[in-house]
C-alpha cells in the first residue's frame, strides 16, 4: 500500500481524536446527565446543518481544484467566497433565534454563530492542506483540535460552567488547531481571477449535495428524534453512534489520503489502472477495524456502554445496527470518494439527492412509528443503497474490483476473535474491568489472526514499518 504511511498518520491521529472525545464525553454524560448532555447533541446537531448552508460545496470544491495541477489562487478565492456565505447566514440565523432557541431548548443562538465561525474555518485549513497534498499535517489538526477541546471542557465542566464550558471548548479547541494548521498553508501570492470564481462554482454546484449526504447521514436521525423522544434517549442515541463511529476512522483515513493523488492522476491523464488499483486498496482495508468493531459489539457491547454512565446499556441494539451502518457507508464513501476524485461530481449528485431523499422520508416515518430502532434502521437501509448506487456509478468510470477475499479473512479473523472473546466472558463474567481486558486480548487475536491468514495485510504492514520484521515478510 503506497500510501500507507499517510494513511497511517492519519489513522493514528483519528484514535487520539476518538480517545481524548471519549474520555471527554464520558465526564460530560456523568457530570450533565442524559438530558443536558441531550441537549448538547442537539446544538451541536444543529450546528452541523447550518454548517451546510455555510458550505455549499465550497470545502470540497477548494480541495478538489487545489490538488489538481492547474494553476490558479483558490486558497484565496475559496476563503472570500466562503466569508460572504458565513455574513449572510449569520443575518439569517439572527433573525430566527427565536425559533432556534426554542428546538434548541437553551437560548445559545449566539454562541451557535461563534461555533459556526470556528467549525467553518478549522474545516477551510483541512481542506486546503488536503488540496495541497498535506493529509498528514491535515490529520494532525483533528486530534489536536479535539484534545484541545477535551481538555477545556472537561475542566471548565468539572469547574461548575455546566454546558457553556461544554460549548466553550468547542470553539477552544478549533482556535488551536486553526492558529497550528495555518502555519503550513501555501497561499499563493497572485490575485484570484474570476476564472478560479467559476471553477470553484462549476464543481460546488454539485459537490454542496455531498455535505447534505454526509450530515444526512451522520445527524439526521438525532434531528429527528429530537421531535419524537426525550433528550435522555438521544444521549445514549449519540453515544451509541460515537462508538460506532470510533470503528470507522481507518476506512475515512484511507479516503481521506487517496482523494488528491487519485485527483492529480486523474487531472494528468494517468493510466484507469493505477486509479483501479487505488480503489481497490481502498475497498480492501475499508473494513479493516468495523469488522471486528461489529463483532466485538455483539458480544460485550451491552457492557462497554456502561462506562458512560447508569441507563446507557439500553443502546445495545441500537449500537449493533448503526455500527452496520457504518460498515456499508465505509464502502460506499471510497466509491463516491472515487467518482470525485475522477471528475465526476454530477455523478455523485445523483447518488447524493437519492440517498438525501430516502434518507429523510426513512428517518421520519420510522422514527414517527418505531422510535429510534426506526431511527437505526433508516440510516442502515440508506447507507446501504448508497453502497449499491455508489458502486453502479463507478463502474461507469472505472475498472472495480471487489477485494472479496480480503474481506472475508477479515470476517474469518472476527470469527476467532470473537470465540475467544465470548468463551472469556462467559468464564471471567460481566466485570467492566475484565471485559476491557478482554476487548485488548480480542484486538490481539484478531490482528495475529489476520497477518496468518492474509499475506496482502502481512505485506502492508512490512512495507510501512519504518524497519524490516522477518516474521511479517511473505513467502
Amino acid at each position: 500500500m503506497r500510501y500507507g504511511r499517510t494513511t497511517m498518520v492519519s489513522f493514528l491521529s483519528s484514535m487520539v481524536m476518538s480517545v481524548s472525545g471519549f474520555i471527554a464525553t464520558i465526564v460530560l454524560t456523568r457530570t450533565l446527565g442524559q438530558n443536558q448532555y441531550g441537549i448538547y447533541v442537539v446544538v451541536l446537531s444543529v450546528l452541523s446543518w447550518v454548517a451546510i448552508a455555510g458550505k455549499l460545496g465550497i470545502p470540497e470544491a477548494i480541495r478538489k481544484r487545489i490538488s489538481e495541477v492547474n494553476e490558479g489562487n483558490y486558497v484565496i478565492a475559496g476563503a472570500l467566497a466562503q466569508l460572504c456565505i458565513y455574513i449572510v447566514l449569520v443575518l439569517f440565523l439572527w433573525l430566527s433565534r427565536p425559533y432556534l432557541n426554542k428546538f434548541m431548548g437553551i437560548q445559545a443562538t449566539w454562541i451557535l454563530i461563534l461555533m459556526l465561525l470556528a467549525h467553518l474555518f478549522i474545516e477551510f485549513i483541512r481542506v486546503v492542506l488536503d488540496g495541497q497534498h498535506l493529509v498528514h499535517v491535515s490529520s494532525i489538526l483533528v486530534p489536536v483540535e479535539w484534545t484541545s477541546r477535551s481538555i477545556v471542557q472537561v475542566a471548565l465542566v468539572l469547574t461548575g460552567f455546566g454546558i457553556t464550558g461544554a460549548f466553550v471548548g468547542y470553539i477552544a479547541g478549533a482556535v488551536v488547531a486553526v492558529a497550528i494548521g495555518f502555519y503550513f498553508i501555501d497561499i499563493p501570492n497572485n490575485v484570484p481571477s474570476r476564472k478560479e470564481f467559476t471553477r470553484l462554482r462549476s464543481y460546488a454546484q454539485f459537490s454542496w449535495l455531498s455535505s447534505v449526504k454526509g450530515r444526512t447521514f451522520l445527524s439526521m436521525d438525532t434531528i429527528v428524534l429530537a421531535v419524537f423522544v426525550s433528550n435522555s434517549l438521544i444521549a445514549v442515541y449519540e453515544i451509541a453512534w460515537n462508538l460506532a463511529s470510533l470503528f470507522s476512522t481507518f476506512g475515512g483515513s484511507i479516503s481521506q489520503t487517496l482523494f488528491p493523488e487519485m485527483s492529480e492522476k486523474a487531472s494528468e491523464g494517468d493510466s484507469e489502472a493505477e486509479i483501479a488499483g487505488l480503489l481497490r486498496v481502498s475497498l480492501a482495508f475499508s473494513g479493516l477495524f468495523v469488522i471486528p468493531g461489529l463483532i466485538g459489539g455483539a458480544i460485550v457491547g451491552d457492557i462497554v456502554l456502561t462506562i458512560y454512565g447508569p441507563g446507557f446499556d439500553s443502546g445495545y441494539y441500537i449500537l449493533l445496527i448503526l455500527t452496520f451502518a457504518r460498515l456499508l457507508y465505509g464502502y460506499m464513501s471510497q466509491f463516491v470518494s472515487t467518482i470525485n476524485a475522477l471528475n465526476h461530481p454530477e455523478l455523485t449528485f445523483y447518488i447524493n439527492i437519492i440517498f438525501v431523499l430516502i434518507n429523510t422520508v426513512l428517518n421520519i416515518g420510522l422514527t414517527w412509528q418505531y422510535g429510534w430502532y426506526g431511527a437505526a434502521v433508516a440510516t442502515t437501509v440508506s447507507a446501504g443503497l448508497g453502497l449499491f448506487l455508489g458502486y453502479h456509478y463507478a463502474r461507469k468510470i472505472t475498472k472495480v474490483i471487489i477485494p472479496i477475499s480480503e474481506i472475508a479473512k477479515q470476517f474469518t479473523a472476527g470469527g476467532i476473535m470473537a470465540g475467544i472473546v465470548l468463551s472469556g466472558r462467559i468464564l471471567l463474567g460481566d466485570s467492566l474491568l475484565r471485559v476491557i481486558g478482554l476487548v485488548c486480548l480480542g484486538a490481539i487475536v484478531y490482528f495475529i489472526t489476520l497477518l496468518i491468514l492474509s499475506r496482502e495485510f502481512r505485506t502492508t504492514v512490512q512495507e510501512n514499518l519504518p524497519f524490516r520484521v522477518p516474521v511479517f515478510s511473505s513467502p
